[in-house]
């Protein structure tokens, strides 16, 4: 008999013990979770030209619309020859009432006349940059590599355009700039490459 009360205190101990245990658990919060930092805004960088150039972001800022092609005036920076090729910074410059953005790289042919078909090939395409903002009159360039038709000989099919016909990127309707240019009517030889548009005047 005494065994086994000895027995059942001690087996009343352990639970008294147990649910004291039990009792006594914390109940604080798990450890916090860190906020994302916020977005920052690339500095306006000063063009050589002296025209005001335009802020780039990884995306399009919010509120602002696509640049039009009605809004956008198009002007040839100066030219460059290497052997070969000629290259020479297409300038995009917002004339329109307010900010908007452009991205990537306009669509550039040569073409016949104003209104008539694009000779040869389209222009390839460099890497893409990022979305630029565009001020009232601030300016963003691409620069375009021409290469010499003379270098494919009988295989250019040898034509003169009349000029250059570009579109804005993301935009279909088209400017066209007038220029006496030696072109390929073969489409398989590749005179052209556009880069993605840059701030400032300069193309790159």
């Amino acid at each position: 008999m005494t065994a086994l009360k000895t027995t059942a205190a001690a087996l009343l101990a352990v639970g008294t013990l147990a649910l004291a245990g039990c009792g006594s658990g914390s109940t604080g919060a798990g450890p916090s979770i860190g906020t994302a930092p916020g977005t920052t805004t690339a500095p306006t960088t000063a063009t050589d030209g002296g025209a005001p150039s335009a802020i780039t972001s990884a995306s399009t800022p919010a509120g602002l619309g696509l640049c039009r092609t009605a809004d956008l005036k198009l002007s040839k920076g100066r030219s460059d020859g290497t052997a070969g090729s000629t290259y020479t910074p297409l300038i995009f410059t917002n004339a329109g009432p307010k900010p908007c953005t452009v991205t990537g790289f306009p669509g550039v042919s040569l073409a016949d006349s104003s209104t008539g078909d694009p000779i040869g090939a389209p222009a390839d395409r460099d890497k893409p940059k990022p979305t630029i903002t565009l001020g009232v009159n601030e300016q963003a360039s691409a620069l375009l590599r021409i290469t010499d038709a003379g270098n494919y000989g009988d295989r250019c099919r040898p034509v003169t355009a009349a000029g250059l016909r570009i579109y804005p990127p993301d935009n279909t309707e088209s400017i066209f700039l007038p220029a006496q240019i030696s072109a390929c009517a073969n489409t398989d030889v590749h005179l052209l490459e556009i880069s993605s548009l840059v701030p400032g005047a300069t193309g790159s």
